[in-house]
């Protein structure tokens, strides 16, 4: 008996609809339902009453209360009696129910395409497994890849544009971003010029384009929308010139070495250097060291020949920045030792110290008494920091003795670029003491200062100062990112006196990387496309 299409409508996803009853199958349910609708011909719009014959088409629907649901749909086939219309026969469609030749629902189709969107495709099924929506990863792929189209709102004012990585170092793409509506306006698999330009012919009407200081951009900015004021990204700015001070520092390495009085802590002296013996560690170590140095002193021998930094490259297989990098430093550089994280155990020295003295030679009990203290550490960790003591004769006392910490040009540049309120005393100390055998590092450090201050404040003359300025300073990487402003100053100076920056296209950047990782890089350009386009927008 046919159900009327009032109590149909809160089972069937349309009103055209007729349920005609309700199966229960094992763990699932079977719907039988019908079409009742006026029938036209898709090609010359005429309506039809000649019935040819009828099939059953099946789509998977909602699941009710845990269980799966297939509905179970008679849908007719119609004869077309235009004799002008080039259809003679063809099937009733159902726009509302379920798309041409399609296994599913378009109510089920969209909670496939929003978990796999969402979750991806090995995922997304499992999720919907325990949905009682059954289907494989490829299905979920398929419909997140069959939105892979640009959004319909597509009218742009202010665009950021930047580049992201497929493999970092090697290839890259391009991702353009609506900073108005702060969302992926589209993707490119590729980083060009010609690329870039077509894409902006494409879309006329911008008015601002965001973008980092890479040639490529300002390029096909230049040729493929003219009109647009370009910006250049201020985080871009102040990186620049931070690198731009550790290629300086790198040229001054030497300077960077501090000499810093040590003592054995509780007066405890370490054995004479003939009782140490050479770990198999130490000694692995000390052959990475060697064979380093050996690659440092080629590379230095065939600069000296007259090869070019590229030829070397291909020589010894050696990346350029580290070639760059050595010839900068002028002396071989040696690596740093990790630091590590500051243990805790180091809070309660100077008791461990005491009782260490008194002759409280137990770890066990150590750890007890420092416990009651406040420490929430292991007792492992107290064992391993009283351990090197166990060595030590405690009657002699150390002289002290003097080394030399290193510090890398890095670091350096980072000290000198940060805003006196961002610095620690303990950072604020190690700038003074690397100023004392580096004092050009107080002339980068104003330069830095008066950069961010310009930035800060929105002074565009003060930007044109600081260039002048810099440009005189006679350090060469510093005279060069000056230069560098001069060729760019319309973008530099757009970046001081308007609020635009790249500062979203970044975050949507990292939200794409966490979709290519999630994906394992086994899937392709349109479906990581699809996923990172807003969801609203793609419309199946």
């Amino acid at each position: 008996m046919a159900t009327p299409p009032s109590h149909s409508q809160t089972v069937l996803p349309s009103e055209n609809l007729i349920l005609d009853k309700i199966e229960r199958v094992h763990d699932s349910f079977v719907l039988h339902a019908h079409v009742h609708q006026k029938v036209r011909c898709p090609a010359c719009g005429q309506v039809s009453r000649s019935r040819h014959s009828e099939y059953e088409r099946r789509l998977q629907d909602l699941p009710w209360q845990g269980c799966a649901v297939e509905m179970r749909l008679k849908v007719r086939r119609f004869r077309c009696r235009n004799p002008c219309c080039v259809r003679k026969i063809f099937a009733e469609p159902i726009p509302k129910t379920a798309r041409s030749h399609a296994r599913q629902t378009i109510r089920v189709g969209e909670i496939i395409r929003l978990i796999g969107y969402t979750a991806g495709g090995l995922p997304g099924s499992r999720i919907l497994q325990r949905l009682a929506i059954s289907v494989s990863d490829d299905t979920v792929i398929r419909a997140v890849k069959r939105c892979d189209k640009a959004p319909a709102d597509n009218r742009i004012r202010s665009l950021g544009v930047d580049d992201w990585a497929w493999r970092k170092g090697q290839s890259y793409g391009t991702i353009f971003v609506d900073l108005e509506k702060h969302r992926v306006v589209d993707l490119l698999p590729d980083r060009s010029t010609e690329a870039v330009k077509a894409w902006l012919e494409k879309h006329s009407g911008i008015e601002i384009i965001s973008r980092d200081r890479c040639g490529i951009y300002a390029e096909a900015a230049q040729q493929g929308a003219a009109d647009a004021l370009q910006v250049a990204d201020r985080f871009h700015l102040l990186m620049n010139l931070s690198a731009a001070i550790e290629r300086a520092l790198e040229e001054r390495s030497s300077e960077l070495c501090l000499a810093v009085e040590v003592q054995q802590p509780g007066g405890i002296e370490g054995p004479p250097d003939l009782e140490k013996r050479t770990t198999l560690a130490e000694q692995r170590k000390q052959l990475r060291r060697d064979r380093r140095h050996e690659r440092y002193e080629r590379v230095i021998e065939l600069h000296r020949l007259g090869y070019t930094q590229r030829a070397i490259s291909a020589e010894l297989d050696i990346q350029r920045k580290t070639i760059r990098r050595w010839l900068r430093a002028g002396q071989f550089p040696e690596r740093k030792s990790p630091t590590g994280r500051k243990s805790h155990v180091r809070e309660f020295h100077e008791y461990l110290q005491r009782r260490w003295n008194e002759g409280c030679h137990n770890a066990t009990r150590l750890f007890q008494e420092i416990r009651t203290q406040g420490y929430r550490g292991s007792r492992q960790m107290v064992s391993n920091y009283v351990s090197h003591w166990r060595m030590k004769p405690p009657e002699r006392s150390s002289p002290q003795k003097r080394r030399f910490d290193r510090v890398a040009p890095r670091h350096a540049a980072i000290l000198a670029c940060r805003p006196a309120e961002r610095l620690s005393e303990p950072q604020r100390a190690l700038l003074e003491r690397v100023a004392i055998n580096c004092p050009s590092i107080r002339w980068m450090r104003n330069l830095a200062m008066d950069f961010r201050e310009a930035m800060s404040s929105k002074d565009r003359d003060g930007m044109l100062n600081w260039m002048r300025t810099a440009a005189h300073s006679g350090i060469g990487p510093v005279v060069r990112f000056a230069y560098g402003l001069k060729k760019d100053l319309g973008a530099v100076v757009a970046a001081v006196e308007t609020p635009w920056s790249n500062g979203q296209v970044e975050g949507q950047i990292n939200r794409l990387k966490a979709i290519k990782r999630q994906m394992y890089g086994r899937a392709g350009f349109h479906l990581l496309r699809a996923r990172v386009l807003p969801y609203n927008a793609m419309a199946p």
